[in-house]
């Protein structure tokens, strides 16, 4: 039996790499996974307890002994009860599909469930997870003492197999955990290397890395969908003249303060990025020119009439330029390059012509779109 238990536990290590490969853009306690991805878990743990299965030793014709029950303790205590409930479902049915329908299966099955109800009851507790882990692991054992108990007549046996069994899932509990929380923390430092690559660290705003590659992305959609995409080049007037006047941590707050400015006043599904020093930008997808430029003149009348506090108590206002550009409604091309270039151009028409205003592209005039 030890032997068919370490061949589970080193089945269930190899799935359990396999999912943290898989989860890199999840972290406990850092993002929070949607209810699909919920789901999709609970089926996915659910499927590697089934596989448990089929590697166990039968202690009795109507008992079998593996470590199917720590799928679901690893996904109740990471995700919650949600995937707990599923996977323990999902076992049970397979315990009576793989063995077949009878009182034994249907009372291993229900076993099963409750094991998932009580894994996913545990989850919703704040104790450490170590210690919960361990817990949803002797409680599982328990339950199947107690289907041992009633399916094996011989009890002396039943507590012989019993003792194994729960020491053999105690130290896979214990090495389990190392593993899990190792492969969390590693998802961890790559979410935060990936941020620290992609985000501005004055602003939290997209760089211009980050803006590069999503324009490159937008566009190629909006080329492949027939969509339009528009760029706003946002820069504030005379920025030089806060940094000399009020010194450059100043400007630095004032960088922040407009980067929310620009966030509430784009729309929900726009993308902002700073795209270095004063110069900001704006991705705006499915408008046209006017509604893009629309979108211009709010930012740039918001901008105006906000008040920068700076950490003096200080309190200063300042203007933008804005120019704006729309593919195709103000230049065919398929280089994206050249959408953000004629935004830029209109940027410093803005400029040249007093600054605290929006520069739009002209529309191509024979442009049919809808």
């Amino acid at each position: 039996m030890t032997n068919i238990l370490f061949t589970n536990f080193c089945i269930l290590v190899t799935f359990l790499y396999a999912s943290g490969l898989l989860s890199k853009r999840y972290v406990t306690g850092v993002t929070s996974p949607s209810t699909t991805v919920k789901i999709n878990a609970g089926l996915l743990f659910g499927i590697y307890g089934i596989i448990l299965m089929y590697y166990s030793f039968p202690i009795d014709p109507r008992f079998f002994a593996d470590l199917r029950h720590l799928a679901i303790v690893v996904i109740a205590t990471y995700l919650g009860w949600l995937p707990s409930l599923i996977a323990g479902l999902l076992i049970a049915i397979g315990r009576m599909l793989l063995f077949g329908l009878s009182l034994s299966s249907l009372i291993a099955g229900i076993g099963m469930l409750l094991i998932g109800i009580i894994c996913g009851t545990l989850s919703r507790t704040s104790w450490n997870r170590f210690y919960m882990m361990l817990i949803m692991s002797t409680s599982s054992m328990v339950i199947l003492l107690f289907i041992m108990w009633m399916n094996i007549q011989d009890h002396a046996k039943v507590l012989n197999v019993f003792t194994q069994h729960l020491i053999i899932t105690v130290l896979a509990t214990m090495f389990i955990y190392v593993l899990t929380e190792y492969i969390n923390t590693s998802n961890q430092l790559f979410l935060q290397m990936k941020k620290n690559a992609q985000t501005d660290h004055l602003t939290s705003l997209n760089n211009l890395r980050q803006f590069e590659q999503l324009l490159s992305e937008r566009f190629l959609e909006a080329q492949h969908f027939s969509e339009r995409l528009g760029v706003l080049v946002v820069d504030i007037d005379h920025f030089k003249r806060i940094n000399d006047t009020y010194g450059h941590a100043a400007g630095d707050v004032v960088l922040q303060q407009l980067s929310k400015v620009l966030r509430d006043y784009s729309r929900s599904f726009d993308e902002v990025s700073r795209n270095g020093g004063e110069e900001f930008s704006v991705l705006v997808p499915e408008a046209t020119i006017e509604e893009t430029a629309a979108i211009a003149e709010r930012i740039r009348a918001a901008v105006e009439q906000h008040v920068f506090v700076l950490e003096d108590g200080k309190r200063l206002q300042i203007t933008v330029s804005i120019g704006a550009a729309v593919h195709p409604d103000t230049i065919r091309s398929k280089d994206a390059k050249a959408l953000l270039e004629q935004a830029d151009r209109e940027l410093y028409r803005a400029k040249n012509n007093g600054r605290n205003q929006v520069c739009s592209a002209p529309e191509i005039q024979d442009l049919i779109l809808t």
